[in-house]
């Protein structure tokens, strides 16, 4: 198992708990009864706006390794797969963000 795949199989877990500071409750967390939908819309955005920050940050890693490819061409084969599986990650970043964006809110450019 590569780390392609173990990031893949990774899941979020619930946030902080209701009661600490800064949490925000899940509406399936059977510890915090009464979740406000106004919470759970400002979840939904953070985790929005993680996974297009995740996709930039994986876009900017591809063209580093694209740029390392240029320089460095003994390792030019390596530095290339590595920035083929940045840019799948990205696209996946993007398509989750897409796919759990709150449906309230304006379209973001990924």
């Amino acid at each position: 198992m590569d780390s392609e795949d173990r990031a893949l199989r990774v899941r979020a877990r619930r946030t902080r708990r209701a009661g600490e500071r800064g949490g925000i409750p899940l509406p399936d967390d059977p510890e915090s009864p009464g979740t406000a939908p106004e919470h759970l819309r400002e979840a939904e955005e953070y985790a929005r706006q993680a996974m297009i920050s995740s996709a930039r940050a994986h876009d900017r890693a591809a063209v580093l390794l694209e740029g390392m490819a240029t320089a460095h061409p003994e390792e030019a084969e390596l530095h290339l797969k590595s920035a083929a599986r940045h840019r799948r990650w990205a696209d996946n970043d993007r398509s989750l963000a897409q796919q759990y964006a709150p449906r309230s809110s304006e379209p973001d450019r990924l």
